[in-house]
């Protein structure tokens, strides 16, 4: 068995390798190569959207879709969304990682920190658990696993395409956007989707093109399959005078209080759920929130599944106010408790929802209560993409979702008001995407679609200068000139008869004594111009500290003592030093990701000249290098080398052998089976590998 596995994963990993050449062969123009594979992705995330959209209503046709299944179900309705949370429990227990990898935030994940890469089984889990969870009653939306299923089926033909990591990870992006724009029919909406949400506004002008082409690409399919309806039916919509354009922005601030109000419950029940789930069962705790849902759905039927129908009947005015008031107050508790209950879902179609029954109720009391003449269809729709940007942070992609359904230009100014007074609402209170906020709380520190720890990985004597000035503290200052003459620094450091650092004398004090220098030559010493409070760096931190302490001491440079004896000053850390070092790291990082496509097409162990004089190796770490850090090898001062990547085997689609590639941190302890990727002068390479492969 073992060795069928085996031969299965080097099949696919010299399909891929096969595959990569005869792209490479093809000498198409990359940007022919870019429009054929954008499309073709396209398709492939519209079909998942549109199949996971099909599955969803084959599950609801059997169970509540129509009053008729309703009527013939009577009381039992109460019990399908007990069955399927259970599903979903015991779905969960037997594949437990894959169910971790849960909502747009596993995107993120995927395409800032794993290069677009998606385990298939992780693309399956949250195809099939959805679908159960919506199919049977839980009343939440199907686009965020719609775009998880697309990005992750995307990236599972990339990878087996043998497409490159910068490629795929842009490829995955797209897929997750032309899901959605296969769900809503909204093209446009389904680019800034993977703008806005996937890649936290990491936009690159280079990536627009695949964005495009893969949410058209999309939309044709879900056209093709669904019709070109549109998903609500919208009548004439009343923009009413200009002078009421002031309701819109009200409006909007009121659906951005809404957002911040589920917010910070969706936060609260996560973690009461979490509370709870220490003394019960997890299973009875979702069968449990599964059996109030079933009991809500019973008593108001509109709100089980997605519950578009229920939004048609708000826009054609079809349900009186104090019905809508009462499922937006069920709609929204019920959203959270099932997600914070553990049920797999997206917040986007209950987004809608509460907006649409928020905007109508604003819109029915200020005609009945102030008599302001205010069309409640179009406050509905306002209402939708206000609340729809403000809880998920998403506000250009409310808008184009909202205007791409209208198709109405009169209706874009009216709307832009209402989700800008929601953004901003959320913005103020929350300070940020609620997405970055999730990943932050996960312990991400992630901005611009990447995560941004890169001076975590690098310790303070990578970079520290040993040269340093210390005086004796009853140095005068005669002898203070005499001694910076000599040796040229500008800060000088004084230490007591034990050789401890107890003061800094600063650039600035020196220069303020000179004009005074004849009468205090002898009669000050360097103790009385030290500043005794002295910020010190130990040799064990790395310079993401350092970068804080400067912050606070506001000076150029640092000493740098050894952790286990601070008489022992190795050396001195300049701020300049810490930037140049971010930035040569950066590089780096950015280097990887366009050597990524040729690396995949040459063997292990087969150096590549990328530039005149330099090259880049992957090669699979020595058996002494096991459980060893890069801190303890000290490649770079060994060898002269830089290791641009880790890569660790995982498992990848279809069972296949992959590996996922990661910024070198100095405390990672090597396994059997890493490889590293080195960069540096082609003879030092060439020095290393024989170096490795005789050890």
């Amino acid at each position: 068995m073992v060795k069928a596995v085996r031969s299965i994963r080097h099949s696919v990993k010299r399909h891929q390798l096969r595959a990569g050449r005869f792209l490479a062969q093809l000498g198409l123009p990359d940007y022919s190569i870019l429009t054929l594979f954008s499309l073709l992705m396209g398709m492939v995330a519209g079909f998942v959207g549109v199949g996971l959209h099909e599955v969803i209503d084959w599950i609801s046709s059997f169970s509540f879709e129509t009053p008729e299944a309703r009527d013939r179900l009577g009381w039992f309705i109460v019990a399908l969304p007990v069955a399927g949370m259970l599903l979903q429990y015991l779905m969960a227990r037997l594949a437990p990682k894959h169910a971790e990898q849960k909502g747009v935030h596993a995107i993120i994940k995927a395409v800032g920190l794993r290069r677009g890469r998606i385990p298939f089984k992780t693309t399956l889990f949250h195809f099939i658990a959805p679908a159960i969870c919506i199919g049977t009653g839980g009343t939440v939306g199907p686009e965020a696993p719609a775009a998880q299923s697309g990005a992750g089926a995307v990236s599972a033909l990339g990878q087996l395409l043998g497409l490159s990591g910068s490629r795929l990870r842009v490829f995955t992006a797209a897929g997750a956007g032309a899901a959605i724009a296969a769900i809503f029919n909204t093209p446009l909406a389904g680019v800034f989707f993977a703008i806005e949400v996937v890649l936290l506004q990491d936009f690159k002008v280079s990536a627009l093109s695949s964005f495009l082409l893969a949410s058209v690409a999309a939309s044709t399919v879900s056209r093709l399959i669904l019709g070109n309806e549109p998903q609500f039916v919208i009548e004439v919509l009343q923009i009413g005078e200009y002078k009421y354009f002031v309701f819109f922005l009200l409006l909007g601030i009121g659906a951005g209080l809404v957002s911040v109000a589920f917010i910070r419950a969706d936060e609260w029940i996560k973690a009461w759920y979490k509370k709870v789930y220490r003394v019960v069962p997890h299973a009875v705790g979702m069968a449990g929130t599964g059996l109030l849902m079933g009991l809500a759905g019973f008593w108001q039927p509109g709100i089980l599944g997605i519950g578009y129908h229920s939004m048609d009947q708000i826009l054609a005015g079809l349900l009186d106010p104090g019905t809508i008031a009462l499922m937006v107050g069920l709609k929204f508790a019920l959203v959270i408790l099932i997600l914070g209950a553990g049920g797999f879902g997206g917040v986007f179609a209950p987004s809608l929802f509460i907006g649409g029954g928020f905007g109508y109720l604003f819109a029915v009391c200020m005609s009945t209560f102030f008599g302001i003449p205010l069309d409640p269809a179009t406050y509905t729709l306002v209402g939708m993409g206000a609340v729809l940007a403000g809880i998920n942070s998403v506000p250009l992609t409310g808008i184009m979702i909202l205007f791409e359904m209208t198709n109405d230009y009169h209706f874009i100014l009216p709307l832009m008001l209402g989700v800008v007074g929601a953004t901003l609402i959320v913005q103020m209170t929350l300070k940020g995407s609620i997405h970055a906020r999730a990943l932050e709380q996960e312990g991400y520190q992630y901005t611009n679609g990447r995560d941004v720890r890169v001076l975590e990985s690098l310790p303070v004597t990578r970079v520290i200068r040993e040269e340093i000035l210390m005086v004796p503290e009853n140095m005068t200052l005669a002898e203070l000139i005499q001694e910076c003459l000599e040796k040229p620094h500008g800060t000088i450091y004084t230490i007591d008869s034990g050789g401890k650092l107890n003061g800094v004398i600063l650039p600035a004090t020196l220069h303020q004594l000179i004009a005074e220098y004849e009468e205090v030559k002898m009669m000050v010493v360097a103790q009385d111009l030290a500043d005794p409070m002295v910020p010190v760096l130990k040799d064990t931190d790395n310079l993401d500290r350092a970068l804080r302490i400067f912050a606070r001491a506001r000076v150029d440079e640092l000493p740098v003592v050894r952790q286990s004896n601070a008489s022992d000053v190795l050396g001195t850390l300049h701020y300049q030093d810490i930037l140049t070092a971010y930035n040569e790291a950066t590089v780096k990082r950015n280097l990887m990701d366009d050597l990524a496509g040729k690396l995949e097409l040459v063997d292990d162990d087969k150096a590549q000249e990328v530039i005149p004089g330099f090259s880049v190796l992957r090669i699979e770490v020595p058996g002494d290098f096991v459980d060893r850090t890069l801190k303890d090898l000290r490649l770079r001062n060994r060898f002269d080398i830089d290791v641009l990547m880790i890569e660790k085997p995982v498992a990848g689609p279809f069972d296949a052998e992959e590996s996922q590639q990661s910024y070198p941190r100095i405390n990672y302890r090597f396994k059997t089976g890493d490889h590293i990727i080195i960069f540096g002068k082609q003879d030092r390479i060439e020095a290393f590998r024989a170096f490795a492969t005789h050890v």
